[in-house]
Order: C-alpha cells, then structure tokens, then sequence
C-alpha cells in the first residue's frame, strides 16, 4: 500500500509543480503569464480580440451614422433655408407686378393698379411650388387692413383716432376699453398715466422683474405681452370677453375671387376644365355669407409697423378694400351690424376705388379723411421652403413702395 502511494504520489509530482509555477506567474506576473502558460490561452485571446473589434466597429457605424444624419440635416436645411428666402423674393416680384399692372387680367374684374383688394395677384393663396429637390409655400398678408397699434399716440400727437378705433375695438370683443390706454401709455413718449392705463413709475418698475414702458412705437406685435391687462388669452383670442358667445361667425370676409376664363382657355385642358368647374362653382356661391371673423387673435387685426412721426401718413391708414369685418365696426360707434355687412357686400361686388364711395355708410368726415384708404402699402411676406424633412419658414413685413423691410425672421 505504500508502494502505491509513494508511486501515485512521484506521478502527481509534475502536476503540483506545473500548477504551483502558473499560481507564481499570476500572483508575479498577471493573468496574461498565466493564460500564455495553459492550454487554450490562443482561443482566449482570439475571443477577446473579437469582442474588441465588434466593440469598435459597432462604435465606428454608430458615430458615423450620426454624423451622416447630422450632415444630411445640415445640408436639408441650408438648401431649405435657401428655398424660403427663394419665396421671400418671389412675394415682392408679385407685389410689384401687381402695382404696376402686371397681372391685369387674372381676373373678371376689371384691374385697378391704384387699389388693392382681394381681386388682386398677392391676394391669391398659391399652392406648394416644387423647386430645387424640395417645395416653397408663400402668402402674402395686407397689414394696412389692420388698426396700427403704434401710432395711437406719437411725439406731436396725445391720442390719435386709431386709440378711440382701439378702444371700441375691445369693447366689440367684451374685453375690458383700459387696454386701450395700456397701448397708449406704452407707445406715448412720456410717462404721465392715463387714466385706465399703466406707466414706468406706477407700475412697470414696481414688478418683481422690473421694466420701463417703451414710450415709442412697438418693436412687434408681441410687445403687447409686456403691456399691463394684456393676456395671452386675449391676444391669442382663447377666450375672455364674449368669447364663445358670439354667433353667425365665418371664416373671413375676402368673397369669392373669379379666374378669367380666357386666361384659363390658354392651360391644358384637363386643368382648364378642372378650374372652369370651380369658377362656376364659385358663381353659383356668390352670395357667400358675412360676419364677424372666428379669429379673435390681436394679430388678424392690429399691426405694429408704420410711420410712427406722421400719424396721418397713408401708410398707417386702413384700406376698407381689406379690412376684416371686425376692424370695420370700430371705425365709428355708428358701425352696426347691417352698415359693415353692406360695406364688405358692395366690395365683394366691385373694390372701392375711392374713400368717398363709402361716405354714405361711414359718415364721420374726420375718419373718412384721416384714416380709410384704398390702397395699401405695408404687407406681411411668409415663405416656408422645405427639404427632406426640414422646413424653414421667413416672415417679414416689407414696405411695397420702399421696398424695404420693417422686420424679418426665420424660424
């Protein structure tokens, strides 16, 4: 028996010896003199390779996919961005052609160079135009069919007629006569209070986040939010006042605008019939109806731009040829329901070429001659181009005869 183990014990000596120097390797040297001194290390190290080459690889896809969807997004939005400005230039090209006479003709009504209505070119809502591997979609918006918020009082004036305009503007909405004043104090030039109203000393610099009054023009329609009483309800038109209340509202006031069916004989035939079917369709709907506008948003019916030194510049003045009906029943407290539908009925049926043509509906001289127009001059350009799936919408405010821009962003 000891023969035995003593044999067994000489057999196993090469083994204990074999193991004890590998545990001296990995206790001296690391698990890589260990693996380097047993069988099967080869694979090992082969499996670790791998996994460290996947790693990097699926790393390297990652980052590169990235930076590929990073550069197409760069790439769709500068050719985007280049296509809204693209649209932006093509709105003054139809401005222009419309003031000179250019696009006579359009319609059945005869064209009048020297209005502007809602017979005229800009008017049109254009569809999407496809141009450099992606599409533009432009509008064109008259502001002088707006009341001009920053010429309610200036440095000759103390309150203009476009406060008192103002002033039964809100109160044909239910909403509180003091903005009015609110408006007023904010773009007059000094900081005496209105009665209803809201200057630096007495209120603005009294708030936890302290401001002046601004006592000049507006730099946007969106400096009425720094206004006392004014609301993003209101100015959104989501509610207060007789919101909710008000019944026969419509879409808009602008009637129905007629092709020329000569013009459209010159088309294909397919899309001259398809317009010609919609040109019938649209006499047979003459009598569209009128009201007052769904929209109670301050933006479909005031404007900031003008001529802030002359208030009685005609630039500031509206144009009853575009005015919503809205802004139409401020003009004077004798505007009733039944004078403005009249009013925006006789225009649908030919635009007034003159103010006086009205003066047996709106009967306040001082209005008829400070205040209406039928031309306008400062309209609202939006552009929106599109590439992939990016889209950059321009908005600028541009002065047709001074061809010049009061503002203009992007977004």
């Amino acid at each position: 028996m000891r023969k035995i183990r003593v044999s067994i014990s000489a057999a196993t000596q090469p083994f204990v010896a074999s193991y004890r120097r590998r545990e001296q390797l990995l206790y001296e040297h690391g698990v890589f003199s260990y693996l380097f001194q047993s069988k099967g290390y080869v694979l090992v190290i082969v499996l670790l390779v791998t996994s460290m080459l996947v790693s990097i690889a699926t790393e390297f896809l990652i980052t590169s996919q990235t930076n590929i969807n990073y550069i197409q997004g760069v790439r769709d939005r500068a050719r985007a961005q280049s296509i809204a400005r693209t649209g932006i230039e093509l709105c003054k090209f139809i401005l222009e052609a419309d003031k000179r006479g250019i696009a006579s003709g359009t319609f059945l009504q005869k064209a009048d160079k020297n209005i502007d209505c809602y017979q005229d070119l800009w008017a049109l809502e254009f569809p999407e135009l496809p141009i450099e591997d992606g599409s533009v979609k432009i509008r064109i918006f008259d502001e002088n069919a707006k009341i001009n918020l920053s010429v309610l009082a200036n440095e000759f004036v103390d309150r203009s007629q476009y406060y008192s305009i103002a002033q039964r503007f809100f109160m044909n909405l239910g909403l509180p006569m003091d903005l009015a004043d609110g408006i007023l104090d904010w773009v007059d030039i000094d900081d005496q209070r209105s009665p209803y109203g809201a200057e630096s000393p007495d209120y603005y610099l009294t708030l936890e986040r302290p401001y002046r009054a601004r006592n000049k023009e507006l730099d946007s329609l969106y400096d009425l939010f720094l206004i006392r009483g004014i609301t993003p309800l209101y100015f959104y038109g989501l509610g207060g006042g007789n919101f909710g209340k008000e019944e026969n509202l419509v879409d808009d006031n602008m009637g129905k605008r007629k092709l020329n069916p000569l013009l459209l004989s010159e088309m294909s035939p397919e899309k001259a019939r398809e317009l010609i079917e919609e040109r019938d369709r649209d006499l047979q709907n003459l009598a569209v109806k009128i009201g007052k506008e769904k929209s109670r948003a301050f933006s479909d019916y005031f404007r900031a731009y003008g001529d802030r030194s002359d208030v009685l510049n005609d630039v500031n003045r509206i144009n009853i040829n575009t005015a919503p009906y809205r802004v139409l029943s401020a003009l004077t407290d004798f505007m009733t329901d039944d004078v403005v539908t009249e009013l925006i009925r006789r225009r649908n049926q030919q635009p007034f070429s003159s103010v006086e043509e009205v003066k047996d509906l709106i009967r306040d001289d001082t209005v008829q001659k400070n205040v209406l127009s039928v031309k306008s001059y400062i309209f609202k350009l939006e552009s929106t181009g599109k590439s992939g799936n990016t889209t950059v919408t321009i908005t600028g405010y541009y002065h047709r005869d001074d061809k010049r821009f009061f503002y203009l962003s992007e977004e």
